[in-house]
């Protein structure tokens, strides 16, 4: 398994935008391309962090736009979502890579 972590700051003015955003972006990933999963956190910080879990690297760099433009296999409407999440935080997300060596959060 294989996990990637985003963290950046949201201003207040985009975080509803931005939920709404990730959600249709976390659901196609889900649903189309393969992804295991996903959830949105806000840190203590005022951070906005989301977790990606994917069953290997492989899948994700397949789905996933690189960091110039949105992979051009994504239908219109998910990139403009990429596109469009993009421009709601002041920098671009931190993007940490992780491979899974051991899960409780998806299976018992």
């Amino acid at each position: 398994m294989f996990a990637v972590i985003y963290r950046g700051y949201v201003p207040p003015e985009n975080e509803e935008k931005y939920k709404k955003l990730w959600k249709v972006i976390a659901t196609y990933f889900i649903e189309k391309r393969g992804a295991i999963g996903s959830r949105l956190h806000k840190t203590h910080d005022g951070d906005f962090l989301a977790y990606s879990c994917w069953p290997d690297k492989k899948t994700r760099d397949e789905s996933w736009p690189g960091e110039d433009a949105p992979n051009e296999i994504l239908p219109d409407e998910i990139k403009e979502a990429i596109v469009q999440i993009r421009t709601l935080s002041r920098d671009p997300f931190e993007e940490t890579h992780l491979d899974v060596l051991e899960d409780k959060l998806f299976t018992n």
